[in-house]
This record gives C-alpha cells, sequence and structure tokens, in this order.
C-alpha cells in the first residue's frame, strides 16, 4: 500500500515533544488523561483491572496521540486513535507513525454499499453474531475461502470484505484490546481459488490491513495437500502471525477452542445449524441502517 503523507506530519511528534516539555513540568502526575472510547477505567489486554503503571501509559499515549493529531491537523476519530494505540500496545511514536501514514487507508472507512455490498452477498467472509471463543474473549468470523475465485474476482475486494467486518469488530474497547477470532473453513478448496499473489495480499491484510487483532485463525476442513501449501504461505506473514494459525484435523475440534453450544452458531456449511444467507443479509440489513443514519 501506498503511504499516505500528510502536510504536518512531519511535525507531529517534535510539535508534541515541545509543546509537553513545558507544560510537563508543570502538571507533573496529576496532569488529566484523556481515556479511551469511554471514560471509564482502562482494563489489561487479559481483561481484567490494568496497572497502575500500564494505566499511566495508556492514558498519556491516547493524551498525547489526540493531541499530536490536532497539532498536525489530521480529522481523526477517538475510535481509530484507540484501534491504533491498541494495537501498538500504547507504544505511542508507533501508532503515531501508523496513524501519520494510515489513518486515510480506505480500508479503515469502507460503508455497505456499490461492489462490497455484492460482496457480502457471495457469502465468502462474514461475522458469526453470537459466537465467541472458550474464553468468552474473541468474537468470530467465518471465512468459506472455496467461494473466492481470483480469476473471476479481484482479490481487493475480498480484502474489503475482511476489513469491513474487522472494522465493524473493533468499535468498543474490549473488541480491540481482546481482537477477533477466524474460521478459515478450507471445505472444496482447490488451487481454483488461490493464486500465490492472491494469498500473499489476503494474508498481509490479514496481519496488519487495518488495526485490529487477529488473536487465532481456526482452519478447517483442509485438503491433505494443504500442509506443503502452508509452508509456503506461511512465509508471506511474520513468524508470530504465523503461530496463530491452528490446523484442525477434525471440524469437531473447534468445540476445544468456541464456547459451549457453538453450534447453535456455526453455519450451515460446517454441518450445523445457522443459515449464511440469513445471517449476511441481517448484517448487511443492519449496517445499511446504521450508516443511513451517520
Amino acid at each position: 500500500m501506498t503511504k499516505t503523507k500528510f502536510p504536518k506530519a512531519a511535525l507531529f511528534l517534535k510539535q508534541h515533544k515541545r509543546k509537553r516539555s513545558s507544560s510537563d513540568k508543570e502538571e507533573g502526575s496529576s496532569s488529566t488523561r484523556t481515556q479511551s472510547l469511554s471514560d471509564d477505567s482502562f482494563h489489561s489486554e487479559d481483561g481484567g483491572a490494568s496497572t497502575g503503571h500500564q494505566k499511566q501509559k495508556e492514558g498519556e499515549c491516547l493524551q498525547k496521540l489526540k493531541e499530536g493529531c490536532r497539532l498536525a491537523n489530521i480529522s481523526v476519530s477517538d475510535n481509530i486513535i484507540f484501534r491504533f494505540a491498541c494495537y501498538y500496545n500504547f507504544d505511542y511514536e508507533v501508532a503515531e507513525s501508523a496513524i501519520a501514514e494510515r489513518v486515510d487507508d480506505p480500508h479503515l472507512h469502507l460503508r455497505m454499499e456499490g461492489q462490497l455490498m455484492k460482496q457480502f452477498q457471495s457469502l465468502i467472509i462474514f461475522p458469526l453474531p453470537g459466537l465467541m471463543t472458550k474464553n468468552n474473549k474473541h468474537e468470530v468470523l467465518y471465512f468459506h475461502a472455496c467461494r473466492h475465485f481470483p480469476a473471476e474476482t479481484d482479490t481487493e475486494l475480498l480484502i474489503k470484505n475482511m476489513c469491513y467486518v474487522f472494522n465493524d469488530m473493533s468499535t468498543t474497547e474490549d473488541q480491540c484490546r481482546n481482537g477477533v477470532a477466524l474460521i478459515a473453513d478450507l471445505n472444496q478448496w482447490t488451487f481454483k481459488n488461490f493464486t500465490n499473489e492472491c494469498a500473499n495480499k489476503f494474508l498481509k491484510a490479514m496481519q496488519h490491513q487495518v488495526p485490529t487483532k487477529v488473536a487465532t485463525v481456526l482452519v478447517v476442513n483442509a485438503p491433505r495437500w494443504f500442509p506443503k501449501v502452508w509452508k509456503v504461505l506461511r512465509k508471506m506473514v511474520s513468524k508470530s502471525f504465523a503461530k496463530k494459525f491452528i490446523i484442525l484435523k477434525n471440524p469437531n475440534q473447534l468445540q476445544d477452542y468456541l464456547m459451549d453450544d457453538c453450534e447453535k452458531y456455526l453455519p450451515l456449511e460446517m454441518g450445523y445449524w445457522r443459515d449464511s444467507t440469513e445471517i449476511v443479509d441481517d448484517f448487511v440489513d443492519m449496517k445499511l441502517h446504521n450508516e443511513s443514519n451517520l
């Protein structure tokens, strides 16, 4: 992706440090900190209360990012600022650089319209409402890989499909902190459904196109030849991200990773209960309604 250059982004860090250097001495530890998506307490990544040090680090990072955006005339919502800060573990300088370069990436500002809305009707990537992982921490989305044909559909549209769901699953503080789990269903997946270029673009987008943490990828119904292909695919992402992929020998093993009664939320394509068309239609209708009120 071509990096966006803001007119004043180069001054972002310098301006903020200059301003803070004089005010920090006066404010000290009693300075007022801008909090995340609400004015309530922060939480650590494991869902519990943050330590005092972490709480302070998070608050200061968010305050500096908001002030830096103001100084650099970067128009950005509190939600986007928190997403970047959380994604980069509240490392101010890294988050600052990412915001300056990527805040106007169209993948962050997708709407349910045009080709993207038609893409959802193909039932390739969509959320599974109500489904959580075993620890009741991560919301889950579903990817039915055999429905994408790179020779017929631009992979960029598939990436937008995924990013739209990622964005929708990153609207609250807990969602941003916990990240998502993805079920990659490779049933009937063949060489017609991917190319090296397609896989490379898709996997890299999954890792860092938008600031949504992918906690785990549960691969089910993989063909016998998949391990050989995976040796190539895993090199397209970082080693740490590749470790998030768990290849299950049997779809029934999903029960080891998902909440009790997960069968009620899994789609018919996997032999379970939910109708995918109904899930997607409801999701599209809800997003159209929400976006019409913006």
